[in-house]
């Protein structure tokens, strides 16, 4: 019974489901909320431009992270292959990203990447920089560590010579799943909404181990510190 249960709610109809109704809380939540957006300077900055950029968020935030995507850009978005990253697939066309299939390049701890599927997906995200689309990006990848940013996400800076805009979005109702290895949030409507942009940071073609290490700490910070500046705003 309970193996008959599992494959019914990993099951497609089931997941497109799950997919469309948090569209719809999504989109709910986003009109019950009074908004306020610190640093959109730096947003409109990338957006009136023709080239393409990488926006990224702690995975956290990935409920109302397509709130933080810029109007006037199309983009693709990495997603794994179990039921979560399904979900989030399908949730991802929902809201217009183009889905890439694949597993997370690494985390801040050092651990090797050795997944095909992560080598291909990486490959996929560079041709589609190189083609008109932005693309949108954890800087946390599963299962951790949260709240440090991966080698992965610079590694893609520095190949494509594309800047990284960090971004937060946090409301003042807000459940946080403690349990969860991201902290997840889960927003309620009704209430303030703060989203937040940080200046563009550019990885450098050339830059050497210590450089990099240096460009993902400061990601690390900008997206911390953004978060902090909603979490103040939201106190107010």
């Amino acid at each position: 019974m309970k193996q008959i249960t599992k494959t019914i709610l990993r099951s497609t109809p089931v997941l497109y489901l799950t997919a469309i109704l948090l569209k719809i809380w999504v989109g709910f939540i986003y009109l019950s909320c009074r908004k306020t957006i610190i640093g959109q300077q730096h947003a409109k900055k990338l957006q009136n431009i023709k080239d393409t950029f990488i926006i990224t968020i702690w995975h956290r935030s990935l409920l109302l992270a397509p709130k933080t995507l810029l109007k006037s850009k199309s983009y693709a978005s990495l997603s794994s292959n179990h039921a979560d990253g399904k979900i989030a697939l399908i949730y991802a066309k929902l809201t217009g990203v183009t889905p890439i299939q694949g597993s997370g390049t690494g985390t801040a701890s050092q651990k090797p990447v050795k997944d095909k599927k992560g080598a291909a997906a990486l490959r996929k995200i560079l041709r589609y920089l190189g083609n008109n689309k932005s693309v949108w990006l954890t800087a946390d990848m599963p299962p951790g560590p949260a709240f440090e940013c991966g080698r992965g996400i610079i590694a893609i800076a520095r190949l494509s010579q594309k800047p990284i805009l960090a971004t937060a979005i946090r409301t003042k109702n807000e459940i946080i799943i403690e349990k969860a290895w991201d902290k997840f949030i889960i927003p309620k409507p009704f209430g303030k909404m703060v989203i937040a942009y940080g200046e563009p940071l550019w990885v450098p073609r050339d830059a050497d181990k210590a450089t990099l290490e240096a460009c993902r700490l400061q990601l690390e910070k900008n997206i911390n510190e953004l978060n902090e500046k909603a979490e103040n705003l939201l106190k107010g």
